[in-house]
Protein backbone atom coordinates (compact mmCIF):
# COMPACT_ATOMS: atom_id res chain seq x y z
CA UNK A 1 0.00 0.00 0.00
CA UNK A 2 2.82 2.46 1.06
CA UNK A 3 4.45 1.57 -2.56
CA UNK A 4 1.11 2.46 -4.27
CA UNK A 5 0.47 5.53 -2.92
CA UNK A 6 4.09 6.90 -3.46
CA UNK A 7 3.68 5.70 -7.03
CA UNK A 8 -0.06 8.38 -7.28
CA UNK A 9 1.63 10.82 -5.19
CA UNK A 10 4.69 11.01 -7.90
CA UNK A 11 1.98 11.50 -10.64
CA UNK A 12 0.16 13.38 -9.73
CA UNK A 13 3.14 16.19 -8.88
CA UNK A 14 4.29 15.18 -12.52
CA UNK A 15 1.11 16.57 -13.66
CA UNK A 16 0.49 19.27 -11.93
CA UNK A 17 4.22 20.30 -13.15
CA UNK A 18 3.38 19.81 -16.68
CA UNK A 19 2.11 22.84 -19.48
CA UNK A 20 0.63 22.32 -22.41
CA UNK A 21 3.34 22.05 -25.29
CA UNK A 22 3.00 25.05 -27.61
CA UNK A 23 2.53 24.59 -31.28
CA UNK A 24 5.93 26.09 -33.02
CA UNK A 25 4.63 29.96 -34.87
CA UNK A 26 6.41 30.22 -37.98
CA UNK A 27 6.10 30.39 -41.74
CA UNK A 28 8.26 28.76 -44.48
CA UNK A 29 7.74 30.55 -48.10
CA UNK A 30 6.63 28.22 -50.69
CA UNK A 31 5.74 29.45 -54.53
CA UNK A 32 6.82 31.50 -56.29
CA UNK A 33 10.57 30.67 -55.75
CA UNK A 34 13.11 32.87 -55.59
CA UNK A 35 14.24 34.00 -58.65
CA UNK A 36 11.03 32.83 -60.51
CA UNK A 37 9.54 34.83 -63.55
CA UNK A 38 5.24 34.91 -63.14
CA UNK A 39 2.55 36.28 -64.74
CA UNK A 40 1.57 39.88 -63.20
CA UNK A 41 -1.92 39.04 -64.10
CA UNK A 42 -2.15 35.83 -62.60
CA UNK A 43 -0.04 35.47 -59.40
CA UNK A 44 -0.45 33.30 -56.11
CA UNK A 45 1.93 33.87 -52.84
CA UNK A 46 1.82 30.37 -51.23
CA UNK A 47 3.86 29.75 -47.70
CA UNK A 48 3.83 26.51 -44.94
CA UNK A 49 3.11 26.44 -41.46
CA UNK A 50 1.51 24.85 -38.57
CA UNK A 51 -1.14 26.20 -35.86
CA UNK A 52 -4.25 27.73 -36.15
CA UNK A 53 -2.78 31.19 -37.40
CA UNK A 54 -4.07 33.95 -39.35
CA UNK A 55 -0.95 35.51 -41.54
CA UNK A 56 0.61 38.83 -42.55
CA UNK A 57 1.68 39.24 -45.78
CA UNK A 58 3.81 42.00 -47.70
CA UNK A 59 4.72 42.42 -51.26
CA UNK A 60 7.37 45.46 -52.52
CA UNK A 61 9.47 46.41 -55.25
CA UNK A 62 11.99 47.08 -52.83
CA UNK A 63 14.05 44.68 -50.81
CA UNK A 64 13.46 46.89 -47.11
CA UNK A 65 9.41 46.89 -47.92
CA UNK A 66 9.50 50.70 -47.94
CA UNK A 67 7.21 50.90 -50.37
CA UNK A 68 4.32 48.21 -50.04
CA UNK A 69 2.56 47.00 -52.76
CA UNK A 70 0.58 44.90 -50.67
CA UNK A 71 -0.08 44.90 -46.77
CA UNK A 72 -2.48 42.16 -46.22
CA UNK A 73 -3.59 41.06 -42.66
CA UNK A 74 -5.74 38.79 -41.67
CA UNK A 75 -5.13 36.20 -44.64
CA UNK A 76 -6.47 32.53 -43.19
CA UNK A 77 -5.26 30.70 -45.73
CA UNK A 78 -2.04 29.27 -46.63
CA UNK A 79 -2.40 31.24 -50.32
CA UNK A 80 -2.78 35.12 -51.26
CA UNK A 81 -4.27 35.37 -55.05
CA UNK A 82 -2.86 38.73 -56.36
CA UNK A 83 -5.46 41.09 -57.50
CA UNK A 84 -5.12 41.22 -61.27
CA UNK A 85 -3.37 44.75 -61.81
CA UNK A 86 -1.71 44.85 -58.48
CA UNK A 87 2.22 44.18 -60.13
CA UNK A 88 3.24 46.14 -63.06
CA UNK A 89 4.82 44.33 -66.06
CA UNK A 90 8.56 43.84 -66.48
CA UNK A 91 9.67 44.10 -63.10
CA UNK A 92 10.89 42.83 -59.18
CA UNK A 93 9.19 42.43 -56.41
CA UNK A 94 10.28 40.98 -53.33
CA UNK A 95 7.63 39.04 -50.68
CA UNK A 96 7.33 37.49 -46.87
CA UNK A 97 4.99 36.55 -44.42
CA UNK A 98 4.80 35.95 -40.85
CA UNK A 99 2.33 34.24 -38.87
CA UNK A 100 0.09 35.61 -36.04
CA UNK A 101 -1.68 34.07 -33.32
CA UNK A 102 -3.74 35.24 -29.97
CA UNK A 103 -2.04 38.53 -30.05
CA UNK A 104 1.61 37.25 -30.58
CA UNK A 105 3.22 37.69 -34.12
CA UNK A 106 6.48 35.71 -35.34
CA UNK A 107 9.54 36.70 -37.27
CA UNK A 108 9.44 37.35 -40.61
CA UNK A 109 10.47 35.06 -42.86
CA UNK A 110 13.89 36.02 -44.86
CA UNK A 111 12.46 37.96 -48.19
CA UNK A 112 12.14 36.07 -51.54
CA UNK A 113 11.85 37.92 -54.46
CA UNK A 114 10.10 37.28 -57.65
CA UNK A 115 9.96 38.70 -61.58
CA UNK A 116 6.94 39.86 -63.29
CA UNK A 117 7.17 38.82 -66.91
CA UNK A 118 6.36 41.50 -70.07
CA UNK A 119 8.28 44.67 -70.21
CA UNK A 120 9.95 47.25 -72.44
CA UNK A 121 11.59 45.11 -75.65
CA UNK A 122 15.21 46.10 -76.64
CA UNK A 123 15.73 48.09 -79.38
CA UNK A 124 16.34 46.59 -82.79
CA UNK A 125 19.99 46.12 -84.11
CA UNK A 126 20.84 48.63 -87.36
CA UNK A 127 20.55 47.10 -90.15
CA UNK A 128 23.07 47.89 -93.09
CA UNK A 129 21.03 49.23 -96.65
CA UNK A 130 21.57 47.31 -99.69
CA UNK A 131 21.04 48.24 -103.12
CA UNK A 132 18.87 47.60 -106.03
CA UNK A 133 19.35 48.25 -109.83
CA UNK A 134 17.07 48.23 -112.77
CA UNK A 135 18.38 47.68 -116.40
CA UNK A 136 17.39 46.43 -119.54
CA UNK A 137 18.30 44.61 -122.46
CA UNK A 138 17.10 43.91 -126.52
CA UNK A 139 17.68 41.14 -128.19
CA UNK A 140 20.21 40.12 -125.86
CA UNK A 141 22.28 43.09 -125.95
CA UNK A 142 21.99 46.23 -123.56
CA UNK A 143 19.22 48.88 -123.66
CA UNK A 144 19.08 52.00 -122.30
CA UNK A 145 16.28 54.60 -122.34
CA UNK A 146 12.25 55.24 -120.85
CA UNK A 147 11.06 52.81 -118.92
CA UNK A 148 7.77 52.82 -116.50
CA UNK A 149 8.01 50.92 -113.52
CA UNK A 150 7.82 50.38 -110.04
CA UNK A 151 9.45 48.75 -107.42
CA UNK A 152 7.51 47.46 -104.06
CA UNK A 153 8.98 46.20 -101.05
CA UNK A 154 10.43 47.57 -97.29
CA UNK A 155 12.23 50.46 -99.53
CA UNK A 156 9.71 50.70 -102.49
CA UNK A 157 10.02 53.01 -105.30
CA UNK A 158 9.29 54.17 -108.93
CA UNK A 159 11.37 54.10 -112.12
CA UNK A 160 11.25 56.06 -115.04
CA UNK A 161 14.54 55.08 -117.24
CA UNK A 162 16.85 52.49 -117.29
CA UNK A 163 19.51 51.87 -116.26
CA UNK A 164 19.34 53.04 -112.86
CA UNK A 165 20.67 52.78 -108.86
CA UNK A 166 18.11 52.89 -105.93
CA UNK A 167 20.39 52.89 -102.53
CA UNK A 168 19.83 52.92 -99.64
CA UNK A 169 17.40 50.42 -99.58
CA UNK A 170 16.31 48.09 -96.71
CA UNK A 171 16.77 44.04 -96.72
CA UNK A 172 13.95 42.42 -97.52
CA UNK A 173 11.70 40.67 -100.41
CA UNK A 174 11.47 42.97 -103.55
CA UNK A 175 9.09 42.88 -106.55
CA UNK A 176 9.38 44.73 -110.00
CA UNK A 177 6.08 46.00 -111.78
CA UNK A 178 6.32 47.06 -115.64
CA UNK A 179 4.43 49.27 -116.86
CA UNK A 180 5.02 50.82 -120.30
CA UNK A 181 8.02 52.16 -122.90
CA UNK A 182 11.26 50.26 -123.86
CA UNK A 183 12.77 50.10 -127.18
CA UNK A 184 10.31 51.56 -130.12
CA UNK A 185 8.75 48.58 -131.79
CA UNK A 186 9.75 46.17 -129.16
CA UNK A 187 7.84 43.92 -126.18
CA UNK A 188 9.32 42.64 -122.59
CA UNK A 189 9.23 39.11 -122.72
CA UNK A 190 10.42 38.68 -119.21
CA UNK A 191 11.82 40.30 -116.32
CA UNK A 192 15.18 38.39 -114.98
CA UNK A 193 16.34 36.45 -112.68
CA UNK A 194 12.62 36.81 -111.79
CA UNK A 195 10.03 39.83 -110.91
CA UNK A 196 10.42 39.01 -107.18
CA UNK A 197 13.91 38.90 -105.77
CA UNK A 198 15.35 38.87 -101.81
CA UNK A 199 17.55 42.10 -101.08
CA UNK A 200 20.53 41.15 -98.52
CA UNK A 201 21.67 43.54 -95.68
CA UNK A 202 24.97 45.14 -97.51
CA UNK A 203 24.18 43.33 -100.92
CA UNK A 204 22.77 44.54 -103.91
CA UNK A 205 20.05 42.90 -106.09
CA UNK A 206 19.26 43.84 -110.26
CA UNK A 207 16.20 43.29 -112.35
CA UNK A 208 16.72 43.34 -115.96
CA UNK A 209 13.77 44.04 -118.39
CA UNK A 210 14.28 42.02 -121.66
CA UNK A 211 12.85 43.01 -124.45
CA UNK A 212 12.43 41.46 -128.01
CA UNK A 213 12.28 43.51 -131.55
CA UNK A 214 8.46 42.52 -132.90
CA UNK A 215 5.10 41.84 -130.66
CA UNK A 216 2.94 38.69 -131.10
CA UNK A 217 0.38 38.72 -128.95
CA UNK A 218 -0.71 35.85 -126.43
CA UNK A 219 -3.59 34.99 -124.30
CA UNK A 220 -4.27 32.99 -120.51
CA UNK A 221 -6.57 30.24 -119.65
CA UNK A 222 -8.34 30.60 -116.40
CA UNK A 223 -10.02 27.74 -114.67
CA UNK A 224 -10.61 27.16 -110.42
CA UNK A 225 -10.65 23.64 -108.46
CA UNK A 226 -12.59 23.23 -105.09
CA UNK A 227 -11.05 21.22 -102.25
CA UNK A 228 -8.46 20.04 -105.56
CA UNK A 229 -11.32 19.15 -107.61
CA UNK A 230 -11.93 20.98 -111.02
CA UNK A 231 -15.02 23.37 -110.45
CA UNK A 232 -16.93 25.67 -113.25
CA UNK A 233 -19.70 28.34 -112.09
CA UNK A 234 -19.62 32.34 -111.95
CA UNK A 235 -16.62 33.78 -111.05
CA UNK A 236 -15.36 37.64 -111.43
CA UNK A 237 -11.92 38.23 -111.99
CA UNK A 238 -9.50 41.12 -114.03
CA UNK A 239 -6.51 40.19 -116.06
CA UNK A 240 -3.98 43.51 -116.23
CA UNK A 241 -1.43 43.63 -118.71
CA UNK A 242 0.82 46.29 -119.72
CA UNK A 243 1.44 47.32 -123.71
CA UNK A 244 3.87 49.88 -124.86
CA UNK A 245 0.73 52.57 -124.65
CA UNK A 246 0.01 51.70 -120.76
CA UNK A 247 -1.55 49.29 -118.62
CA UNK A 248 -4.49 47.41 -119.79
CA UNK A 249 -7.17 45.41 -117.84
CA UNK A 250 -9.46 42.46 -119.37
CA UNK A 251 -12.32 41.04 -117.17
CA UNK A 252 -13.58 37.56 -117.05
CA UNK A 253 -16.95 36.64 -115.16
CA UNK A 254 -16.74 32.59 -115.33
CA UNK A 255 -14.44 29.66 -115.67
CA UNK A 256 -13.02 28.23 -116.94
CA UNK A 257 -12.45 30.74 -119.49
CA UNK A 258 -10.14 32.27 -122.08
CA UNK A 259 -8.69 35.70 -122.30
CA UNK A 260 -6.52 36.60 -125.51
CA UNK A 261 -4.86 39.15 -127.10
CA UNK A 262 -2.48 39.98 -124.36
CA UNK A 263 0.81 41.84 -124.89
CA UNK A 264 4.03 39.88 -123.67
CA UNK A 265 5.62 40.91 -120.27
CA UNK A 266 4.09 40.54 -116.79
CA UNK A 267 0.37 39.48 -116.57
CA UNK A 268 -1.51 39.82 -113.29
CA UNK A 269 -4.68 37.98 -112.28
CA UNK A 270 -6.95 39.93 -109.37
CA UNK A 271 -9.44 37.66 -107.77
CA UNK A 272 -12.66 40.10 -108.03
CA UNK A 273 -15.72 37.70 -106.21
CA UNK A 274 -17.54 34.62 -106.79
CA UNK A 275 -16.55 31.25 -106.90
CA UNK A 276 -17.79 28.24 -105.09
CA UNK A 277 -20.52 28.74 -102.35
CA UNK A 278 -19.81 28.42 -98.79
CA UNK A 279 -15.54 28.14 -100.04
CA UNK A 280 -12.44 30.49 -99.69
CA UNK A 281 -9.80 31.40 -102.00
CA UNK A 282 -6.91 29.52 -100.84
CA UNK A 283 -4.48 30.68 -103.57
CA UNK A 284 -4.16 31.29 -107.17
CA UNK A 285 -1.41 28.37 -108.98
CA UNK A 286 1.67 28.57 -110.06
CA UNK A 287 1.46 32.18 -109.05
CA UNK A 288 -0.67 35.12 -109.90
CA UNK A 289 1.67 36.90 -111.68
CA UNK A 290 3.38 35.42 -115.03
CA UNK A 291 5.61 36.60 -117.52
CA UNK A 292 3.86 36.27 -121.02
CA UNK A 293 6.64 35.49 -123.61
CA UNK A 294 5.60 36.55 -127.27
CA UNK A 295 2.79 34.77 -128.92
CA UNK A 296 2.76 32.71 -125.58
CA UNK A 297 -0.37 31.39 -123.51
CA UNK A 298 -0.49 31.26 -119.54
CA UNK A 299 -2.25 29.58 -117.41
CA UNK A 300 -4.08 30.60 -114.09
CA UNK A 301 -5.48 28.38 -111.33
CA UNK A 302 -8.06 30.13 -108.64
CA UNK A 303 -7.72 27.68 -105.82
CA UNK A 304 -10.75 27.36 -103.27
CA UNK A 305 -11.38 25.00 -100.36
CA UNK A 306 -14.62 24.83 -97.83
CA UNK A 307 -14.07 26.81 -94.49
CA UNK A 308 -14.13 25.02 -91.10
CA UNK A 309 -15.86 27.02 -88.62
CA UNK A 310 -13.95 27.22 -85.63
CA UNK A 311 -14.97 28.92 -82.21
CA UNK A 312 -13.49 28.87 -78.42
CA UNK A 313 -14.29 26.65 -74.84
CA UNK A 314 -14.26 28.82 -71.45
CA UNK A 315 -14.40 26.97 -68.34
CA UNK A 316 -14.74 28.44 -64.77
CA UNK A 317 -15.98 27.95 -61.64
CA UNK A 318 -17.16 29.46 -58.17
CA UNK A 319 -17.28 28.62 -55.07
CA UNK A 320 -20.53 29.59 -53.06
CA UNK A 321 -20.74 32.26 -55.59
CA UNK A 322 -17.31 34.05 -55.84
CA UNK A 323 -15.23 33.06 -58.73
CA UNK A 324 -12.78 30.01 -57.83
CA UNK A 325 -9.54 28.77 -59.24
CA UNK A 326 -7.07 26.60 -58.94
CA UNK A 327 -3.71 26.89 -57.22
CA UNK A 328 -1.28 25.49 -54.86
CA UNK A 329 -3.20 24.41 -51.56
CA UNK A 330 -6.92 24.94 -53.09
CA UNK A 331 -7.68 21.91 -54.27
CA UNK A 332 -7.24 20.37 -57.86
CA UNK A 333 -10.19 19.39 -60.43
CA UNK A 334 -11.10 17.10 -63.11
CA UNK A 335 -13.68 17.44 -65.83
CA UNK A 336 -13.93 16.32 -69.68
CA UNK A 337 -15.55 18.08 -72.35
CA UNK A 338 -17.22 15.79 -75.55
CA UNK A 339 -18.21 17.49 -78.75
CA UNK A 340 -16.92 17.52 -82.37
CA UNK A 341 -13.33 17.47 -80.59
CA UNK A 342 -13.10 16.28 -77.30
CA UNK A 343 -10.61 17.52 -74.40
CA UNK A 344 -10.04 17.23 -70.92
CA UNK A 345 -9.31 19.66 -68.13
CA UNK A 346 -7.60 19.88 -64.83
CA UNK A 347 -6.90 23.82 -63.88
CA UNK A 348 -9.58 26.90 -63.57
CA UNK A 349 -9.91 28.58 -65.61
CA UNK A 350 -9.00 27.08 -68.41
CA UNK A 351 -9.68 27.71 -72.08
CA UNK A 352 -9.90 25.27 -74.78
CA UNK A 353 -9.22 27.73 -78.56
CA UNK A 354 -9.82 26.28 -82.18
CA UNK A 355 -12.43 23.77 -81.39
CA UNK A 356 -14.72 23.53 -84.42
CA UNK A 357 -18.30 24.56 -83.89
CA UNK A 358 -21.15 22.14 -82.85
CA UNK A 359 -22.58 21.15 -79.85
CA UNK A 360 -20.54 19.92 -76.75
CA UNK A 361 -21.39 18.64 -72.97
CA UNK A 362 -19.40 18.71 -69.98
CA UNK A 363 -18.88 16.54 -67.39
CA UNK A 364 -17.79 17.18 -63.33
CA UNK A 365 -15.43 14.11 -62.89
CA UNK A 366 -12.90 14.75 -59.42
CA UNK A 367 -12.33 17.65 -56.85
CA UNK A 368 -12.85 20.99 -56.41
CA UNK A 369 -12.46 23.39 -54.02
CA UNK A 370 -11.15 22.08 -50.14
CA UNK A 371 -14.35 20.92 -48.30
CA UNK A 372 -16.24 21.62 -50.93
CA UNK A 373 -19.02 19.56 -52.98
CA UNK A 374 -19.68 19.93 -56.49
CA UNK A 375 -23.53 21.97 -56.92
CA UNK A 376 -24.05 21.69 -61.18
CA UNK A 377 -22.92 23.38 -63.96
CA UNK A 378 -24.22 26.40 -65.29
CA UNK A 379 -26.32 27.88 -67.79
CA UNK A 380 -26.32 24.43 -68.80
CA UNK A 381 -24.37 21.38 -69.29
CA UNK A 382 -24.64 20.81 -73.06
CA UNK A 383 -24.31 24.42 -75.25
CA UNK A 384 -23.58 24.51 -78.77
CA UNK A 385 -20.22 26.51 -80.47
CA UNK A 386 -21.08 28.46 -83.24
CA UNK A 387 -18.28 29.56 -85.79
CA UNK A 388 -16.20 32.35 -84.19
CA UNK A 389 -17.94 32.35 -80.61
CA UNK A 390 -17.24 31.37 -77.54
CA UNK A 391 -19.21 29.18 -74.88
CA UNK A 392 -18.68 29.22 -71.02
CA UNK A 393 -18.97 26.11 -68.82
CA UNK A 394 -19.32 27.41 -65.40
CA UNK A 395 -18.29 25.04 -62.32
CA UNK A 396 -20.86 25.71 -59.19
CA UNK A 397 -19.28 24.73 -55.77
CA UNK A 398 -20.65 24.78 -52.31
CA UNK A 399 -19.13 25.01 -48.93
CA UNK A 400 -19.97 21.58 -46.88
CA UNK A 401 -20.60 22.07 -43.50
CA UNK A 402 -17.80 21.42 -41.15
CA UNK A 403 -17.37 18.65 -38.22
CA UNK A 404 -15.74 18.11 -35.41
CA UNK A 405 -12.56 15.99 -34.91
CA UNK A 406 -12.06 14.84 -31.25
CA UNK A 407 -9.11 13.90 -29.89
CA UNK A 408 -9.03 11.84 -26.30
CA UNK A 409 -6.52 9.80 -24.30
CA UNK A 410 -7.21 6.59 -21.64
CA UNK A 411 -4.51 5.11 -18.91
CA UNK A 412 -5.65 1.73 -18.39
CA UNK A 413 -8.93 2.33 -19.87
CA UNK A 414 -9.76 5.16 -17.88
CA UNK A 415 -9.97 8.95 -19.29
CA UNK A 416 -7.26 10.69 -19.20
CA UNK A 417 -6.02 14.84 -19.56
CA UNK A 418 -2.66 15.99 -20.49
CA UNK A 419 0.06 16.87 -22.60
CA UNK A 420 0.67 14.58 -25.63
CA UNK A 421 2.18 15.40 -29.11
CA UNK A 422 0.41 13.64 -31.96
CA UNK A 423 -0.48 14.96 -36.01
CA UNK A 424 -4.25 14.77 -37.93
CA UNK A 425 -3.59 13.92 -41.51
CA UNK A 426 -6.44 14.16 -44.05
CA UNK A 427 -8.13 17.21 -45.81
CA UNK A 428 -7.48 19.81 -42.99
CA UNK A 429 -3.89 18.73 -41.55
CA UNK A 430 -3.13 20.00 -37.89
CA UNK A 431 -1.27 18.91 -35.00
CA UNK A 432 -2.07 18.74 -31.35
CA UNK A 433 0.01 18.56 -28.23
CA UNK A 434 -2.68 18.35 -25.18
CA UNK A 435 -5.79 15.75 -24.90
CA UNK A 436 -8.15 16.16 -24.62
CA UNK A 437 -8.63 18.69 -27.96
CA UNK A 438 -11.79 19.49 -30.57
CA UNK A 439 -10.95 20.22 -33.91
CA UNK A 440 -13.68 22.40 -35.07
CA UNK A 441 -14.49 23.86 -38.50
CA UNK A 442 -13.28 20.42 -39.99
CA UNK A 443 -13.79 19.78 -44.25
CA UNK A 444 -15.76 16.07 -44.23
CA UNK A 445 -13.13 13.61 -45.57
CA UNK A 446 -10.91 10.40 -44.14
CA UNK A 447 -8.56 11.20 -41.14
CA UNK A 448 -5.78 9.50 -39.51
CA UNK A 449 -4.26 10.34 -36.29
CA UNK A 450 -0.48 9.51 -35.20
CA UNK A 451 0.88 9.62 -32.29
CA UNK A 452 4.58 11.57 -31.78
CA UNK A 453 5.57 12.14 -27.98
CA UNK A 454 4.93 12.38 -24.37
CA UNK A 455 1.50 10.78 -22.53
CA UNK A 456 1.06 9.95 -19.31
CA UNK A 457 4.38 9.53 -16.94
CA UNK A 458 5.56 5.44 -16.31
CA UNK A 459 3.37 4.54 -19.33
CA UNK A 460 3.51 2.93 -22.75
CA UNK A 461 1.60 3.81 -25.77
CA UNK A 462 -0.24 0.50 -27.11
CA UNK A 463 -2.19 2.59 -30.19
CA UNK A 464 -5.19 4.39 -31.16
CA UNK A 465 -8.44 3.28 -31.01
CA UNK A 466 -10.04 3.63 -34.61
CA UNK A 467 -6.87 5.15 -35.99
CA UNK A 468 -8.64 5.91 -39.82
CA UNK A 469 -12.29 7.54 -39.65
CA UNK A 470 -13.74 9.21 -42.04
CA UNK A 471 -15.77 12.75 -41.34
CA UNK A 472 -19.02 13.01 -42.95
CA UNK A 473 -20.06 16.37 -43.44
CA UNK A 474 -21.23 18.38 -40.77
CA UNK A 475 -20.36 15.54 -38.30
CA UNK A 476 -18.11 14.51 -35.18
CA UNK A 477 -15.55 11.35 -34.89
CA UNK A 478 -13.12 10.66 -32.30
CA UNK A 479 -9.67 9.12 -32.08
CA UNK A 480 -8.54 7.80 -28.40
CA UNK A 481 -4.88 7.24 -27.76
CA UNK A 482 -4.24 4.39 -25.30
CA UNK A 483 -1.82 4.28 -22.60
CA UNK A 484 -0.89 1.42 -20.39
CA UNK A 485 1.08 1.90 -16.70
CA UNK A 486 3.75 -0.15 -16.33
CA UNK A 487 5.35 1.60 -12.77
CA UNK A 488 7.57 3.56 -12.11
CA UNK A 489 10.92 3.99 -14.36
CA UNK A 490 13.78 3.19 -12.43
Amino acid sequence: MRKVALVLLFSLLFLIGCDKIPVPLGVVLGTPSSGATVDPQYTVLTWVSVGNNTYHVQVSPDANFKNLAINATNVTNLLYPVSPGTLSNGSTYFWRVRALRGGEASQWTSASYFLTSGGIPPAPAPVTPGIILAAAVLDGSPWNGSVNYSISGPSGSTGYSVPYSFGNASPGTYTVTYYSGGPAGASLSAISPGPTQVLSAGASTTFTFIFRSGSVQGGALISATLNGTPWSGPLNYTISHYSNNGPVEKTGYSVPGTVSGLSSGNIQLNYNSGGPAGAALSGITPSAQQTLGSGGMLSFTLNFTHQQAYGNIVVHATLDGAPWQTAPGSGAVGYSIQGPRSNSGSTIPNSFTNHPAGSYIITYETGGPIGATFAGVSPSTEQTLTANGTIIFTLNFRTQARGTVNVNATLDGAPWTGPVGYVLTGPYPESGSHVPYSHSNTPSGNYSVNYSSGGPHSSVFEGVSHPTQYLPAGGSITFTLKFAFKGLLP
